[in-house]
């Protein structure tokens, strides 16, 4: 059985004042959107635990998150999410896929390594990145985005985290938490130990 996966270490990288008045976390313009939440077994009996229907998540083994109609604008919600109050009814249990963000977890563009990145559609990270001229066309080089220093030593931390025994473990168990590229995501670094894990085990899968 795949093992519970523990937080991870480090200062939330956006703020909470930010991510109160944000509007890209949470809300997806698709029902069907990769890039909703995958929750493991454990993180959907804490979810469950913590009010959401467990019809949200139609594979209590490992699911993305069905989210609902946004009740009074275009879109659709992660249920967790209260649009008023711009809060997560489960933030103190939220899953590891929540806790990245706005670092992303992915596969390279050509599927033959696993990837950390920064997603360039935070609001948050593109003020604080340090670029030549403004995007166009979706993420620039990295070479053209640099985050500040404090923002590279918390995604060298989610790095060693993501390659650590207890993690891998569970990231072997749970290969969906690993998402297709994304083209607005800056990769920062290759994260090799994991790629060698679900090569190894064959675990590829996507969502």
């Amino acid at each position: 059985m795949p093992q519970a996966i523990p937080i991870i270490p480090g200062p939330q990288v956006v703020p909470s004042a930010v991510c109160f008045k944000c509007q890209v976390c949470c809300r997806f313009p698709e029902q069907d959107s990769f890039l909703r939440p995958y929750l493991t077994e454990d993180e959907i009996r804490q979810a469950v635990t913590h009010g959401i229907p467990s019809s949200s998540l139609p594979d209590h083994r490992g699911s993305q998150i069905e989210v609902v109609r946004h009740p009074t604008d275009e879109g659709f919600l992660c249920p967790a999410f209260d649009p008023i109050t711009q809060h997560c009814h489960i933030y103190e249990v939220r899953p590891l896929d929540c806790q990245l963000y706005p670092f992303a977890l992915m596969w390279n563009a050509q599927h033959d390594w696993v990837v950390l990145g920064w997603d360039t559609l935070c609001p948050f990270l593109l003020e604080q990145a340090d670029g030549d001229r403004p995007l166009t066309g979706g993420a620039p080089p990295t070479t053209m985005l640099t985050l500040p220093k404090a923002l590279m030593e918390q995604a060298q931390r989610v790095a060693t985290y993501l390659e650590s025994d207890n993690v891998l473990n569970a990231l072997a168990g749970h290969p969906r938490l690993v998402t297709p590229f994304q083209p607005d995501v800056v990769v920062l670094q290759t994260l090799d130990r994991l790629t060698a894990t679900l090569r190894s085990s064959n675990m590829r899968d996507t969502r």
